[in-house]
């Protein structure tokens, strides 16, 4: 007799990709995300000054996870504003992709941004008679509705807004900056600061830890700008471990298998070749389950997880990437301000030692009278 499992047991039945599909959508949440999505969703429900959030972590950490889940909750709290105003839209996302050139473009964002939202007639947006030449993120094109960057940016503005949208998500936000230098990393995040100012609507950036430069580039972008850090989970640490075995026992759970396996006899070799992250677990998982069932075996093991761990040079570029990531981030975040009175008092005394003339003793109270009396 087979043991209750959590999935439909006619799923035992099916075929190798619908196994592997159910296996894919199934996300655990943990400690370390629940933590992240709790602090966005006050912040998107109820928002202060701060209009850009940059979520940033190491690949694998679970980032895309994050977004997908804070999506569906968000969506839930704003239900019943959404029954009531069905031209309502609470939040959109898009991935952004890579540069294919050296500067970013801008035209081909605003249109993925209106196609997140489901806008139809991108192509016949109105102009707004703003010359291309003068937009300082425009790009020529030769299609006759390439519409200059500035209409597309104003269409997609008048969305955002018309569609009372409450959050605006990007994945993959490193390669919003990707050929950008001092000057244009800057130039990029007034651009996003300015879209999140002007639609009133809470942007959400999430990416690697390349994403560290962003909030730095001057203190109004740092005044509007807020960086949450997803962490991964860390084998020497008790809590982390007791939180990870808990995420095993419910990953193994769902695999659709005809035994179930024992992972949590595997949870040091699992945190430590994941490099804590639940996003590579899952993968992981993924490739061993395909394996397991390519092969006929009636339960995942060892074996099948050997044969699916990424090798040894992608696991230390993985773990070197998370430390540097996470010492950069600590950094960043310690707080190493001195005082007001602290820097006058610094300022003073060494405006007194650079007037003072060569040879002339510091300032001191004489002795008065006869000293051994």
């Amino acid at each position: 007799m087979i043991e209750q499992r959590p999935f439909p047991l006619q799923l035992l039945e099916q075929s190798l990709s619908e196994k592997l599909a159910y296996f894919k959508n199934i996300t655990v949440g943990h400690n370390n995300l629940q933590r992240v999505v709790n602090e966005l969703r006050i912040n998107i429900l109820e928002p202060s000054d701060t209009s850009v959030f940059i979520i940033i972590g190491v690949t694998g950490v679970g980032k895309t996870t994050l977004r997908k889940r804070l999506e569906k909750i968000l969506v839930d709290d704003l239900l019943e504003h959404l029954l009531s105003n069905p031209g309502q839209i609470a939040v959109a996302s898009l991935e952004a992709i890579p540069p294919t050139n050296s500067k970013f473009d801008h035209a081909d964002y605003y249109i993925k941004a209106l196609e997140a939202l489901n806008e139809v007639l991108i192509k016949y947006k109105v102009d707004y008679d703003i010359p291309n030449a003068k937009s300082q993120d425009s790009k020529s094109s030769d299609s006759s509705f390439s519409k200059n960057t500035s209409s597309l940016r104003r269409s997609m503005e008048k969305v955002f807004i018309n569609r009372q949208l409450r959050a605006f998500m990007v994945d993959e936000a490193q390669h919003l900056f990707a050929t950008a230098g001092g000057h244009q990393l800057l130039s990029q995040m007034n651009w996003i600061k300015s879209l999140a100012n002007i639609t009133k609507t809470v942007h959400i950036l999430f990416g690697t830890y390349e994403l560290l430069n962003c909030s730095t580039v001057s203190g109004q972008i740092g005044r509007r700008s807020e960086d949450i850090h997803i962490s991964r989970y860390h084998k020497n640490c008790q809590e982390d471990v007791k939180e990870f075995n808990r995420i095993i026992r419910i990953l193994e759970g769902h695999l659709p298998l005809l035994k179930k396996p024992q992972l949590e006899k595997h949870s040091e070799y699992l945190i430590d070749y994941s490099v804590g992250c639940v996003g590579s677990l899952k993968s992981w998982l993924v490739r061993a389950l395909r394996n397991c069932i390519e092969n006929n075996d009636m339960t995942l093991t060892s074996k099948h997880l050997k044969k699916t761990e990424l090798s040894p040079s992608r696991r230390k570029q993985i773990r070197e990437e998370a430390k540097a990531g996470e010492k950069r981030f600590a950094v960043l975040t310690k707080d190493d301000d001195i005082s007001a009175t602290d820097v006058q008092t610094q300022q003073t005394t060494q405006s007194n030692s650079r007037n003072q003339a060569v040879g002339q003793r510091n300032p001191m109270r004489d002795t008065v009278g006869n000293e051994s009396v």
